[in-house]
């Protein structure tokens, strides 16, 4: 058929191929971007070349009619789109980007449709969470079809099939939700929704690339609600950090002082100790004194009578004592022969001593 009407178009004369192109009608389009006066002199001059051609040259007419006939049987496909080619009402092929030939009035275009992927915009849809809460959502699908024949036999209406999934997909996910749960699972919710849609639209001939949830929106009154539960929030955390660095203050304080008071104590521990140990001191160079007078005297007194030298040392010692302290009295000893001769005795030795 195709070399047939290749070979008829060779044939004809020139004029046959201006007829045809009398006839092709001048696209609406460009008549309506003309003003109105030249407008009517376009339109006017096509039918008066239309009458003319006929009136003289009703062969060339004929074969301009054929032309134009044949020729509308070529079709260009673009780069990155496909059509659906129907014959007498059902599918015969899909063209592919390129030049194609149909026949005229038998085979014609059902449908352009494009491999390149697609943006669906989703309109905010009213949704339930799972604790009762009313929320707005949207979101955006990305999408291609891969079967063109599937697109358009297998749905009515693809897009609207696709949006129609897409919310009701979406209304079930989100009523799985608590509404907290709802801000934090929006990654969660688009691969949920992509593996989901994706398996549901495969039946068409599509592929869903990715789901993105664009924006979950409480009603007024939950937002009243959640903006004074979170500045509640704030105020206990500020009144938390307060008693923390309140508690830790007095906890500070306390171990200031009780280190404080170690500290102190370690002292008068340490100055104790220093006044035992000089007061032991003293008495041992005391003792180590008396024992050495004791020894002396030992040497030239009886036993009897250095026993009554230190008596009588201790006596006086005792005396000194008493007479120092605040509530002093004075004891006098009266017939205190033995000690008083002892104690000139004690005299006159260390007189001799001396």
């Amino acid at each position: 058929m195709k070399g047939s009407s290749a070979r008829l178009l060779l044939l004809l004369p020139l004029s046959a191929f201006r007829a045809a192109a009398a006839f092709v009608p001048v696209p609406a389009a460009a008549i309506k971007s003309l003003p109105s006066q030249r407008r009517s002199s376009v339109q006017e001059l096509h039918s008066h070349a239309i009458s003319e051609i006929v009136a003289h040259d009703p062969l060339n007419v004929g074969a301009g009619v054929a032309i134009g006939i044949l020729g509308s049987g070529i079709k260009v496909i673009q780069e990155g789109d496909v059509a659906i080619v129907e014959r007498l009402g059902k599918f015969k092929q899909q063209l592919e980007p390129g030049l194609h030939y149909l026949i005229p009035f038998v085979d014609i275009i059902r449908t352009r449709l494009t491999r390149r992927e697609q943006v669906l915009d989703i309109p905010p849809q009213k949704c339930i969470t799972s604790d009762n809460a009313p929320l707005l959502a949207d979101a955006v699908v990305y999408w291609r079809i891969f079967d063109p024949e599937r697109a358009i036999y297998a749905v009515e209406d693809l897009s609207l099939a696709i949006q129609t999934l897409v919310l009701t997909q979406l209304r079930a996910e989100i009523g799985k939700l608590t509404l907290d749960m709802t801000f934090s699972a929006r990654e969660q919710i688009n691969n949920v929704l992509l593996e989901e849609l994706d398996v549901a639209t495969n039946p068409w001939g599509v592929k869903i690339t990715r789901v993105e949830v664009q924006e979950i929106m409480p009603n007024t009154e939950i937002l009243r609600a959640m903006e004074m539960q979170m500045a509640a929030e704030r105020q206990k955390r500020a009144d938390v950090i307060k008693s923390e660095g309140e508690r830790q203050k007095s906890i500070n304080e306390a171990e200031g002082e009780a280190r404080s008071r170690i500290i102190d104590a370690e002292a008068e521990a340490k100055s104790l100790v220093l006044e035992a140990e000089a007061e032991a001191k003293k008495l041992e160079m005391e003792a180590k004194g008396v024992a050495k007078a004791l020894d002396a005297i030992a040497g030239e007194m009886s036993r009897a009578e250095a026993a009554r030298f230190q008596l009588m040392r201790e006596y006086i010692a005792s005396q000194r004592e008493l007479a120092t302290s605040e509530n002093a009295k004075v004891i006098v000893t009266g017939g205190g022969g033995d000690v008083e001769d002892a104690f000139a005795k004690a005299i006159a030795f260390y007189n001799m001593k001396d």
